[in-house]
C-alpha cells in the first residue's frame, strides 16, 4: 500500500468515526470509563488549537457520583449529565484576563518563537478589535467548542460515546467546579460514557450540496 492509499484509508476511517458518532443522551452506569480513557479524552482537548495558541481553557474532569449529581442539577437535570461516567467542564477567564499585558497573555505568549514582545505585537491589534466590539468573552467561550469537538471525535475513536451540553446555569456550573462567576465563565460541558442503548443510530445530516458552496 502506497502513501496515497494509506491516506485514503485514513480519510475513510475518520469519516466513519464522524458518521458513527451521535449525541448520546443516556449512559450505562455499569460501564464506567477507566483512568486511561479519561486521560485520552483530556489529551484530545490539550492538543486542540486555540486562537493565538493561548490555550486559555481550564478543564475539569468531573467523575465522582456526588460531583456528577451536583453538575447535573446545574445542567437542568439532563439525563445525559446525570448518567455520564465523565463530564468535562471547559471554563474560561473573562474580560481583562486577555489584555495584552495580563499575566495570562504574558505567560502563554512567552512560549512562542520570537519571544513575548513579538507575540504581543501580533496579538494586541486583534484583542483591541475584540474589546472595541464587546466580543472578548464570546471569543474566549467559542474556543472551547474546538476542544469539545476534538474530545468527542477522539472519544468515538476509542469506542466512547459523548454529548455536548449547552443547557446549563453558568454560575451553578462554575460553583460545582470551585470557580466564581465574573472572573470565569463556562465555555461548554461535554459528557462521556458508554451508551445505555447500543442500538445503531441513523445519521441525520443534510446533503453536502445543500450546505456547501464552491466559490
Amino acid at each position: 500500500m502506497g502513501p496515497k492509499d494509506s491516506l485514503a484509508v485514513a480519510r475513510e476511517r475518520f469519516l466513519e468515526l464522524m458518521r458513527d458518532r451521535y449525541a448520546c443522551k443516556l449512559y450505562d452506569p455499569a460501564r464506567p470509563l477507566d483512568d486511561a480513557e479519561v486521560r485520552f479524552i483530556l489529551e484530545c482537548a490539550r492538543l486542540s488549537p486555540s486562537s493565538f495558541g493561548i490555550e486559555h481553557w481550564r478543564l475539569f474532569a468531573v467523575r465522582s457520583p456526588s460531583a456528577i449529581a451536583l453538575l447535573a442539577d446545574a445542567c437542568l437535570d439532563q439525563d445525559a449529565v446525570r448518567t455520564a461516567s465523565l463530564a468535562v467542564v471547559a471554563a474560561t477567564p473573562t474580560g481583562t484576563a486577555f489584555a495584552p499585558d495580563s499575566a495570562l497573555v504574558r505567560q502563554r505568549g512567552s512560549r512562542f518563537p520570537g519571544g513575548l514582545d513579538v507575540f504581543v505585537a501580533d496579538y494586541r491589534g486583534y484583542y483591541e478589535f475584540l474589546s472595541r466590539n464587546g466580543l472578548v468573552d464570546h471569543w474566549a467561550r467559542a474556543q472551547c467548542y474546538i476542544a469539545c469537538a476534538n474530545m468527542m471525535t477522539g472519544a468515538r475513536a476509542a469506542g466512547i460515546d459523548s454529548c455536548a451540553i449547552e443547557g446549563f446555569e453558568d454560575e451553578r456550573v462554575l460553583a460545582a467546579v470551585g470557580l466564581k462567576s465574573g472572573p470565569w465563565q463556562t465555555g461548554i460541558v461535554t459528557v462521556f460514557g458508554h451508551a445505555a442503548d447500543a442500538a445503531p443510530r441513523e445519521k441525520i445530516r443534510m446533503p453536502l450540496d445543500e450546505i456547501a458552496s464552491y466559490l
